[in-house]
């Protein structure tokens, strides 16, 4: 799928797709799902909201064979207006975010954003959902802020962040885009880099952890290093460290994505991150926010391939001040924007 299949009408995205020669007489449903990424959830969606064309006529039936030339149009806007409802067998209008959600006028970080793509600094001490302690003040509510003068209506996250880990987040501005991300993961080949400041003096400059990991039994929130875990792989880089005050500077890339899975990896060869008094209990370390108030982590940089576009995106965000003021002080200003 090149840029070129790939066409916008007015603010929604919809996806035209000619058929070619080595597509011809194969069934429209393999052409969605292997040639367009789409998945079954998707899928099942389109069909039921008849946001499927084919040579301009609408289509619930997929299995048919389509021929070289043959036009599929996949009609997003429609589809995010009206969505089947299988018990009742009637149509109805989506729910809009911010019709159950409040509207948060909070000035976005941004660092990159396209028709299809926004990408966002995220300060700490904010969270990524909305939850039943916090309705208003989270980034969702922020960015459904902002998007709905795009008349976009809905929350599509890529990626997430704890709440009191700062750095990139990006947001999808379509549930397609979101998908493409699973879906052509590794064409998008998306590459997530880390700064953190963790406790004591880290001795190896570069090392793998390679430890499984799963969630406790006796918590939602805690996870910990398990054999019977899921898979997990951190690769770190040591920048500097502070013998003054016992803290050594990382760089890291996450090569899975396991909930904490740093904060994790890294308490259980005995760093746990500055702040981080959730992992500091669990291994018994006192004073971990003697020097800062939160986990030291911040999400730094990201590079992908664009799923549309198919450009290279790398993007950076600078460290907030209670972490850069650490950093300085370990004479390390690579991080620090001039």
């Amino acid at each position: 799928m090149t840029s070129n299949d790939i066409i916008i009408f007015g603010e929604i995205m919809k996806i035209k797709y000619v058929i070619k020669n080595n597509d011809n007489l194969k069934l429209l449903k393999d052409i969605l799902k292997n040639n367009l990424f789409i998945s079954n959830i998707l899928l099942n969606k389109l069909k039921r909201t008849n946001s499927i064309f084919l040579n301009g006529y609408p289509l619930q039936f997929i299995n048919c064979k389509v021929k070289e030339n043959d036009i599929i149009i996949l009609d997003f806007d429609n589809m995010n207006n009206i969505i089947y409802n299988d018990k009742n067998n009637i149509y109805y209008k989506e729910e809009k975010f911010l019709d159950k959600y409040k509207r948060f006028d909070f000035t976005l970080d941004i660092l990159y954003e396209d028709d299809y793509l926004l990408i966002v600094n995220k300060p700490y001490n904010m969270q990524i959902h909305p939850s039943s302690t916090n309705y208003e003040t989270t980034l969702s509510n922020a960015v459904a802020t902002y998007l709905e003068k795009q008349n976009i209506y809905s929350i599509h996250i890529v990626t997430r962040l704890d709440k009191n880990t700062s750095g990139i987040c990006i947001f999808a501005k379509n549930q397609y885009i979101q998908e493409l991300f699973i879906r052509k993961k590794d064409n998008i080949s998306l590459k997530k880099e880390y700064i953190a400041i963790v406790s004591g003096i880290i001795q190896k400059k570069h090392d793998f952890i390679n430890k499984n990991i799963k969630r406790k039994s006796d918590s939602i929130i805690l996870r910990k290093v398990d054999p019977n875990g899921d898979i997990a792989k951190t690769e770190y880089f040591l920048e500097k460290i502070n013998l003054k005050d016992n803290y050594s500077i990382v760089r890291l890339i996450l090569h899975t994505g396991r909930t904490h899975q740093i904060r994790v990896h890294m308490a259980s060869i005995g760093h746990v991150i500055l702040g981080d008094t959730l992992y500091a209990n669990e291994y018994n370390i006192k004073d971990i926010d003697k020097l800062i108030k939160r986990q030291a982590l911040h999400s730094y940089k990201i590079s992908f391939y664009h799923p549309i576009t198919h450009k290279n995106i790398s993007l950076v965000a600078d460290i907030p001040d209670d972490m850069k003021s650490l950093c300085i002080e370990s004479n390390k200003k690579e991080y620090v924007k001039k």
